[in-house]
Parts: structure tokens; C-alpha cells; sequence
């Protein structure tokens, strides 16, 4: 799919609660650029961090957009991999509707079926990353498509899987949809810390010994670990081409994710 249009959305960061803008828009680039002021850089030469329940892109000077992966889940999961610029105002992502189906219709609205040729990125071997505990990972192993496993595993939730073959039409239908997510218990602590200002019950899902509370109910019995393959594609994008293999995560966040990507680059790099 390439971008012909101009997109601009805003709305209130998920994290900051403040008011933030981005545009997206079409530009003669082999790459996703990712600007704010006067900085511009190719997304897959952002320092990246992902400690701060969310996906955040730095630039070398430090300047620091937060919350990234929904707005590149979107781009990502569509087949956008280059041929845009995205511009950030406000130093975060807005949350929009917490997940990428907003972003998803305006890119259906502005593009078209033709695509920009870039080879995907293959791997030889396997790649895995691991956890502190090393019973959670994410690794990526040789494969003709791009496939995801997703586990989680969370209080009051219990286990949840998810396996998919990866298209832009799959994307669209079974995880652009798919909310953001937080135990009730863990808001206080997060917005004491900056975090969480503009999560309401309409952009994520609380969860608690007591129920879900979501605006609307659940999408599928199984949103939470449909979000977390959505985070999980988003921070693919990071890589700045396509991607194909088989990525099998349990019980991961976006910390393992991205340093998945920073793996994946490696193997870019030396390609």
C-alpha cells in the first residue's frame, strides 16, 4: 500500500495527558522519517526504549517521542513500510481510540492499492531475547511469512493466545481493533509517576479483581493478547522494512519487543 494523502490527527497522550498532534504524509523516502521541530530521522536510526509502558523513539540530541507503537502498528500492519514522513507535535502520540483502528480507516482513506518495492528482511537463524527471568521472551525464527504467536498471561485474566498469519487485511480485522490494557490497581501508581493522565475507559481497558471495565465490553474474549500482537507489529516497524519470519513471544512488553527490533536491525545491517 503507498500513502497519497495528507493525515492529521489529534487528541491527548495516553501518558501525558496533554494535547498532541500527528501528521502523516507522503514524502520521497526509501524510509518512515519520524520528525519533531527540528529534528528528522529514518526510523530504523532511532534510539529506541521501551521501560516506560510504552514505545518510545529518541533522537540523538535526546529530544524524546513517546507511546509510538499504535501510530507504526497502523502503518506496519497496512504495508506501509516507507514513503512517509510523521511528524509529532507534543512530544507523545495521541491516544486517540487506544488501539490503530482510527489511524487504520484515514490510512484506507488515503492511499493507494500500489506499493513502494522493498525486499523483506530474512533471517538465517534464530534471534530470542529474554527476560530478566528468562520465562519470558520474544525470538524470531526463518519463515516464508510473517507469523506471530502471542502469549500472555495475567491476575484475573489467566492465559491467552493468539496465533496469525500476518496481511494487511488480517491486521485490519483481528488486531487493529484491539484496546490498550492496565490493571485498575497499577492507575494510581502510574499516574503518581506520569503515566496513564489520558487512559479513560473509552482508549483502554481497566482490569480488576472486581471485572473488565470498557466502554462497550470486550471486542473478543481474547483483546488483551490481540493487543499485545498490535504493540508487537508496531514495534517491528522499527526495523524500517518488511519483515518475514516467525515470531514467537510469551508473556513479553514492549522492552523485549524493541530489543528484538535492535537484533532484527543487526541482521539488517549485515545483510
Amino acid at each position: 500500500m503507498k500513502l497519497n494523502g495528507k493525515i492529521i490527527l489529534k487528541g491527548i497522550g495516553l501518558h501525558s495527558g496533554r494535547e498532541c498532534e500527528v501528521i502523516i504524509e507522503p514524502c520521497d523516502s526509501d524510509s518512515i522519517l519520524i520528525r519533531s521541530g527540528e529534528n528528522e530521522m529514518p526510523i530504523e536510526k532511532m534510539n529506541l526504549s521501551g521501560t516506560n509502558r510504552g514505545s518510545d523513539y529518541i533522537f540523538p540530541n535526546g529530544e524524546r517521542i513517546r507511546t509510538c507503537e499504535h501510530v507504526f502498528s497502523a502503518l506496519y500492519g497496512m504495508g506501509i513500510y516507507s514513503g512517509v514522513r510523521v511528524s509529532v507535535k507534543g512530544g507523545e502520540m495521541p491516544a486517540l481510540d487506544g488501539c490503530a483502528r482510527t489511524l487504520c480507516d484515514e490510512i484506507k482513506k488515503n492511499s493507494c492499492a500500489e506499493s513502494i518495492s522493498q525486499d523483506a528482511l530474512r533471517i538465517s537463524e534464530p534471534l530470542i531475547v529474554y527476560g530478566d527471568d528468562r520465562r519470558r521472551f520474544v525470538a524470531a525464527f526463518p519463515c516464508d511469512d510473517i507469523r506471530i504467536t502471542y502469549t500472555v498471561e495475567y491476575k484475573y485474566i489467566g492465559a491467552q493466545v493468539f496465533d496469525f498469519i500476518f496481511t494487511p487485511e488480517n491486521y485490519y480485522i483481528n488486531i487493529s481493533n484491539a484496546r490498550t490494557f492496565a490493571m485498575l490497581s497499577d492507575i494510581e501508581y502510574l499516574r503518581a509517576h506520569g503515566m496513564a493522565l489520558g487512559g479513560t475507559f473509552d482508549n483502554a481497558i481497566a482490569i480488576s479483581e472486581n471485572g473488565i471495565h470498557a466502554s462497550g465490553g470486550l471486542r473478543w474474549p481474547n483483546e488483551f493478547v490481540r493487543h499485545k500482537a498490535l504493540d508487537l507489529i508496531g514495534d517491528l516497524a522499527a526495523i524500517g522494512r518488511p519483515l518475514k519470519a516467525h515470531i514467537i513471544a510469551m508473556k513479553a512488553g514492549h522492552e523485549l519487543h524493541l530489543r528484538l527490533s535492535e537484533k532484527l536491525r543487526g541482521e539488517n545491517d549485515n545483510a
